[in-house]
């Protein structure tokens, strides 16, 4: 998360100052949310997350799992999810989203995966795969977010990409491949000879006296949430948006 752009994180959030809801097991979303000036409740199944969260300024942690969310009706102006909505349950995670979603407000997704449309590193994921064919093939769990299309609840859903460089140095090349799983079924030689011929490519691809970029997107999603699919009808509590914990 230290590589979130603040424009990203803004354009998740939609308002200035919202009262949200983080969902996943990572603290630095709702931290990073809280320092922007939003007003977050961190819902997590991690009881030492949730010590960790505790006393956090603009923070109210909450011990409970997305498919049973202990709250009333139309808390929250955004639910927040960063590489975590892969890991919910969603036939049971949704509709209790939308039911703590205030009229108007969205469910903000997000994933950051690694960008391999820039040459080099499309040649340094052929040069690893001649070791083993599923090298920096990453599973970030990014296509689940392909089935809120499918999803009564949030009907309309916007979608946006952040472009982030990571500088890479010779050293961190060389540590990233030594850190690879075929770097186990290597050998000593083999896997200098590795280095070597990645090393190799670094320097042929960096610019002199500059350090390569590696290229990610950030893959960010806004669904807005339609409450008339809700099977059981809500109502909004005479005290409005005030949190019951």
């Amino acid at each position: 998360m230290s590589t979130f752009p603040s424009e990203a994180l803004d354009w998740l959030a939609v308002w200035g100052g919202v009262r949200g809801l983080t969902v996943g097991d990572d603290a630095s979303l709702p931290r990073r949310l809280a320092g922007r000036g939003h007003q977050i409740f961190a819902l997590t199944p991690d009881e030492a997350l949730v010590a960790r969260l505790n006393g956090y300024g603009n923070i109210t942690p909450l011990h409970a799992r997305a498919e049973a969310i202990p709250l009333d009706p139309f808390q929250f102006e955004v639910v927040f999810t960063h590489q975590a909505f892969h890991k919910l349950d969603r036939a049971q995670a949704l509709p209790q989203i939308a039911r703590v979603l205030r009229p108007g407000g969205c469910l903000s997704a997000s994933y950051l995966i690694r960008d391999d449309s820039v040459p080099w590193v499309r040649r340094l994921a052929a040069l690893l795969r001649r070791y083993d064919p599923v090298a920096m093939k990453g599973d970030y769990g990014h296509q689940s977010l392909e089935s809120l299309r499918e999803s009564h609840y949030f009907p309309e859903i916007e979608e946006r990409a952040f472009r982030i460089w990571q500088p890479v140095t010779r050293d961190d090349m060389a540590n990233m491949v030594r850190h690879q799983p075929l770097a186990r079924h290597l050998d000593g030689d083999q896997l200098d000879r590795l280095v070597e011929q990645v090393l190799e490519l670094y320097d042929a691809a960096a610019r002199p006296g500059e350090n390569l970029k590696l290229p990610f997107q950030l893959l960010c999603w806004r669904a807005w949430v339609d409450h008339a699919e809700l099977t059981n009808p809500v109502q909004l509590p005479d005290n409005g948006l005030a949190i019951k914990v």
